[in-house]
């Protein structure tokens, strides 16, 4: 989904992006991986919470995401994810302004749509 920039302050893209950029040193905050860094994808049923849901699971090493892919049942292919930072909002308020830097974060796409994904489901209810 495209981001709105207008729901975001005027100095987001020139004073918190990099102010976060530098704080996180380039690298997600929440699993370590850097910005542009290529990972190897597959696509898994993994139990959580007691139920079982398709994800994508990263990988860091091609041959530890062959191992795995081995070892599922899955007809789609291994691919590769060029990883790419984003600032994830932790109170989901897009719209504040005056939010502080701790409460934001360097994410990579998988990161943040995870976090987001309880947020988003909310919001699809209220529509």
């Amino acid at each position: 989904m495209p981001i709105d920039y207008k729901r975001y302050p005027p100095h987001w893209k020139s004073k918190i992006i990099p102010a976060i950029k530098k704080r996180s040193g380039n690298k997600c905050e929440c699993c370590g991986l850097e910005n542009g860094q290529k990972v190897y994808s597959i696509k898994a049923w993994v139990k959580s919470n007691g139920k079982y849901k398709f994800q994508s699971l990263w990988f860091r090493d091609g041959m530890d995401a062959d191992r795995e892919w081995n070892n599922i049942t899955t007809s789609q292919p291994i691919k590769i994810v060029k990883v790419v930072l984003t600032v994830a909002h932790l109170d989901h308020d897009e719209e504040n302004w005056d939010v502080e830097l701790d409460r934001l974060k360097h994410m990579c796409q998988i990161c943040h749509l995870r976090y987001d994904a309880k947020e988003k489901y909310r919001r699809s209810l209220l529509k």
